[in-house]
């Protein structure tokens, strides 16, 4: 979920409306010219702990190791999975959740199948970042670009597709990377304030 998104609604949601722009399940707007360009290419740093995120879902997903898992578990099994596949971080002092903290896959313990899975899995979520990325960028800093965050991504977007896509606002949508429920839809203003 953005988060600053959700933030801006009361203050956007009146220049929506002026617009004609209703979409169901919404969870906030972004007004594009406020906004800048992201960097799309990860530091080194950035890449590996984007990797350990990917294995770490895995580790946790039910069924195990499903890439298309919906469900999660979180109980001994999966923290035995994970201690196995992950390299724990040193104790970090502003940690005070006591939370474990991976820094490190251990790629000398992921073999055949799996290591198969997570490195195609790493590969289809970089790819959804950066595609969700391209699109913020394409319309950063424009004056008449409004994004619009709604639960509606994913499975959820054939029960919607009617109400968003024939209105004639619509740009282009793209699902949350982070959570594929949501996604992000820009939409053309024509009355900008």
């Amino acid at each position: 979920m953005d988060l600053v998104a959700y933030a801006q609604i009361e203050d956007i949601e009146e220049l929506a409306k002026k617009n004609g722009i209703v979409v169901p399940r919404l969870r906030g707007y972004r007004l594009m010219r406020d906004e800048s360009p992201v960097i799309i290419k990860l530091s080194p740093e950035e890449q590996i702990l984007f990797e350990v995120k990917c294995a770490e879902q895995l580790c946790v997903s039910y069924p195990f190791w499903d890439p298309n898992s919906c469900c999660t578990s979180y109980d001994y099994h999966t923290d035995t999975k994970r201690k196995k596949y992950l390299r724990k971080a040193k104790p970090n002092p502003l940690n005070k959740d006591n939370i474990p903290y991976y820094d490190r896959i251990r790629w000398d313990k992921i073999h055949g199948w799996k290591r198969k899975v997570l490195k195609t899995y790493i590969h289809n979520e970089l790819k959804k970042q950066q595609r969700q990325d391209e699109v913020f960028n394409k319309y950063a800093a424009r004056e008449d670009i409004l994004m619009i965050h709604a639960r509606i991504g994913g499975n959820n977007w054939p029960s919607y597709f009617d109400q968003v896509i024939n209105q004639p606002w619509f740009l282009e949508k793209v699902d949350d990377s982070y959570d594929s429920t949501y996604c992000d839809i820009y939409a053309k203003l024509t009355i900008l304030e």
